[in-house]
């Protein structure tokens, strides 16, 4: 069983979350077995920091988008042939177990726990029926999967990626289960995405899938 981690980093604004971000992936009690990073051309002074700490695959990417830049973390996937594939966002944070029991276990996709702030949302177990459903996105962003669902189901370029990706696996038949813990870290920062997009025009894109 090997387990990938992969991230994407395009622009400028995003340049310093890639060191802490790989201080945490370094300190996994489970390491991954492959990390890979897609970027736009992220100066050398920020990787030579990251590869004194951490073995990266560094994936030159110039995918083009129209919504989403980070959709070239499919690039990244495309060079982690790995089992497992966690997403995780470059300017979320894991903490130590994150991986700790994914290897062992029999679904599709384990679904983690994060904190936002000072409030902690712990991972449950969502059945695919629900998830079909759309009423919310109950899985976490930086949640494992098997790269199976990738191959058939690549991340589209829309705010609601992650959201859109677990739907079309629920619909390809994914099992889902739940750590039960937080697993992460969501940042909150003025230069997200979502800060600059409507959320509106977003959620009608998800109905209508």
């Amino acid at each position: 069983m090997t387990i990938g981690i992969v991230a994407s980093v395009v622009g400028e604004a995003y340049y310093k979350f890639v060191f802490p971000w790989s201080v945490r992936i370094a300190g996994l009690n489970r390491r991954p077995d492959v990390v890979t990073i897609a970027h736009d051309g992220i100066p050398e002074i920020y990787r030579s920091a990251v590869d004194e700490i951490l073995t990266v695959q560094w994936i030159k990417s110039d995918m083009p988008w129209k919504i989403h830049p980070q959709i070239n973390v499919n690039a990244a996937i495309a060079e982690t042939d790995t089992t497992w594939i966690a997403k995780v966002d470059i300017d979320d944070l894991l903490f130590c177990h994150a991986l700790d029991g994914v290897d062992s276990s029999l679904c599709d996709v384990m679904n983690y726990g994060y904190r936002i702030g000072d409030q902690d949302y712990p991972s449950i177990v969502y059945p695919a029926e629900y998830i079909k459903q759309k009423v919310h996105n109950p899985i976490g962003s930086c949640s494992p999967f098997r790269r199976w669902l990738w191959e058939e189901n690549p991340f589209e370029d829309m705010l609601y990626d992650d959201w859109c990706f677990w739907i079309k696996a629920a619909r390809l038949g994914a099992d889902f289960d739940a750590t039960h813990r937080v697993d992460y870290i969501y940042s909150v920062h003025p230069e997200q995405m979502t800060n600059r997009i409507d959320h509106a025009q977003a959620l009608a894109e998800i109905q209508a899938l």
